[in-house]
């Protein structure tokens, strides 16, 4: 009570210093000072508000108390039972709890498993695959490449067989079938050769008779 006595009275003794404020104050600190002094007021209010509730309040359990005594008997024993009821039922919940996030996570890792699993698996299948590719094109352009030189080699027999034979018509269609540049331009060559040595002979020719006469 003295303790209460003792704010009421600062509160009070603050309230006046702030009215009695000098009149040259600036409009902040004036402001300041009446929203202060608002306030001190509206907690000297409350207080008192306060203190006349509780007075009621005070009577009225009085009047309840007189009228019917056994509204406020000391509890009984069996709210102790309905406490340890809702602590186990708190801790059975918790419980619960618990195994369903477990559940969760143990459904998490499988997932997580399934997928690498899974990723490995396509990886493997994706690397067979590849390999298989590889060595399907490795075979063909392996299988072509003896083809051809075969079909070469046969050619070239040919040719040699043609030109044993003396047989240049054929011989010259094999060349030109080929395709070789190299060959026709020898050929070329050696026809030029040929013409030159007609060319020489019969001039050799020409020669010796003019000189028989």
């Amino acid at each position: 009570f003295c303790l209460l006595f003792s704010v009421l009275n600062r509160i009070s003794n603050r309230v006046q210093e702030l009215e009695h404020m000098p009149a040259h104050m600036s409009v902040d600190l004036r402001t300041q000072a009446l929203i202060e002094i608002k306030s001190l007021k509206l907690l000297q209010f409350q207080k008192q508000l306060r203190g006349e509730i509780l007075n009621t309040m005070k009577k009225d359990t009085l009047i309840q108390t007189a009228l019917n005594p056994r509204a406020y008997k000391r509890p009984k024993r069996h709210h102790l039972r309905e406490a340890r009821s809702t602590e186990q039922y708190e801790r059975q919940r918790k419980i619960e709890i618990e195994q369903r996030q477990r559940a969760k996570h143990h459904e998490f890792l499988n997932a997580v498993q399934n997928h690498a699993r899974e990723f490995r698996e396509y990886h493997r299948r994706y690397s067979l695959s590849t390999v298989r590719m590889s060595k399907a094109i490795q075979a063909y352009f392996a299988n072509n490449e003896r083809e051809l030189i075969k079909e070469k080699e046969r050619k070239e027999k040919e040719r040699i067989k043609r030109l044993m034979n003396e047989d240049e018509e054929g011989y010259r269609k094999l060349v030109d079938e080929k395709k070789d540049a190299r060959l026709a331009l020898l050929l070329s060559q050696t026809d030029t050769y040929i013409d030159n040595l007609k060319q020489l002979v019969r001039q050799h020719q020409q020669v010796n008779r003019s000189r028989g006469r």
